[in-house]
């Protein structure tokens, strides 16, 4: 068991901190990838066919800024449980990232968390929260 983090770009895992904190703290198995949705597409896409054949289980941690299509990208392509993360900064700093994945279109299960400095923490405590139900 454990949760995967997917960055959209190596500039959002700062963002991440303390996520990565807490779980460390409570022990918590994580693995970190930054795969974009947009640069690195067939990259990603291989990536979750590998962890759909896993057979483990894993919860996915989507964190990206600005467009945000990371999290519904990799929603539609695992039957995963996926949390989106929206990183502020940008022009209108963080909340096209906000509606971006909590609007994704249906059939596309998804969850979000709010938009500001502890999203991170938030959305790692869910992931792990969810994992325990799995115990």
């Amino acid at each position: 068991m454990k949760i995967v983090i997917i960055y959209g770009s190596a500039n959002d895992q700062a963002f991440m901190q303390p996520g990565r904190d807490y779980m460390d703290k409570e022990k918590v198995a994580y693995e970190e990838r930054v795969l974009s949705a947009h640069r690195n597409h067939a990259e990603l896409a291989e990536y979750l066919k590998q962890l759909n054949a896993s057979g483990e289980k894993i919860v996915i941690v989507a964190v990206a800024g600005l467009s945000a299509a990371l999290p519904g990208v990799v929603a539609v392509q695992t039957e995963y449980p996926v949390v989106g993360v929206p990183v502020p900064g940008g022009p209108l700093n963080g909340i096209d990232a906000l509606l971006s994945i909590c609007q994704v279109p249906g059939q596309v299960p998804l969850g979000t968390v709010g938009l500001h400095s502890k999203a991170g923490l938030n959305a790692c405590m869910f992931a792990h929260r969810i994992l325990k139900l799995a115990q």
